[in-house]
């Protein structure tokens, strides 16, 4: 591939990282080099991190445990907005807590997990679980209700087997709310998991993160933050995107 041809992909992550090495400058001015290393000391420490095997060793846990917790959800909350869909009067009367749900900061799922389950793998799982349940919980019902009920009644008419009307009418009437609500969720799932492990586990990048902050350790707490980062544009790159892209598209497909 001509060079000419790699700016275009990569011309926005280079303008990032040039933004990123410029703020990392100015704090190094303002509070000092004890406190803000320099960048090209945060990428020697990624560096070693990363040749030492450490840095994807815990990238790793991070994202298991947040995959762990979107699947759970994703599992449950597709259930539940199943059943909950098919009965609008149910799902007006949980509308509220459905939203409180929603709104309800990490840190809150974050104390109680730990209250419950001690610190942990267990912690940031459970966090990501009640953090995402809601949103795929309420995507699945929506796409229930956006669901033509003429069809089912047709397919009723003609006797047409209950798992045949779910694979071949709801599975596909759903798909564009499914991929939508997981979007959402991988890009909530990550961070979530990240914070539960700042307060409670033991591993994982945001324990890493923890420990260097603990320590004073300012290029271990840069080069993990950056780390973070960098795993966010990952996801948003390469799963992310494509999923909200998918889902438009099923979505104009279905309203042709």
């Amino acid at each position: 591939m001509k060079p000419r041809n790699l700016v275009g992909p990569l011309g926005p992550y280079l303008v990032s990282l040039g933004l990123w090495a410029a703020l990392v400058g100015s704090a190094r001015l303002v509070v000092g080099p004890a406190l803000a290393p320099g960048p090209l000391a945060i990428l020697l420490e990624l560096g070693r991190l990363a040749s030492s095997g450490e840095l994807f060793l815990e990238l790793g846990r991070t994202v298991v445990r947040a995959l762990s917790g979107v699947f759970l959800a994703a599992l449950i909350g597709s259930a539940l907005g199943l059943l909950a869909g098919r009965a609008s009067r149910t799902l007006k009367f949980t509308a509220p807590l459905v939203a409180s749900l929603q709104s309800c900061p990490p840190v809150v799922w974050i104390s109680l997990a730990m209250v419950w389950a001690g610190t942990g793998s267990a912690v940031p799982v459970a966090t990501v679980f009640a953090a995402t349940l809601p949103f795929v919980f309420s995507n699945t019902a929506q796409g229930v209700l956006g669901l033509d009920p003429r069809l089912a009644a047709v397919s009723r008419l003609y006797e047409v087997p209950r798992l045949r009307i779910f694979t071949k009418l709801t599975v596909p009437g759903l798909a564009p709310y499914w991929l939508a609500g997981l979007s959402t969720v991988l890009a909530t799932g990550w961070k979530a998991a990240a914070v539960a492990e700042f307060m409670g586990s033991h591993d994982g990048v945001g324990a890493r993160l923890y420990w260097s902050y603990n320590y004073l350790r300012m290029e271990q707490l840069h080069a993990w933050a950056l780390a973070l980062i960098i795993l966010g544009l990952t996801l948003e790159a390469l799963v992310i995107t494509p999923l909200r892209r998918r889902a438009a598209a099923l979505s104009v497909r279905g309203t042709l």
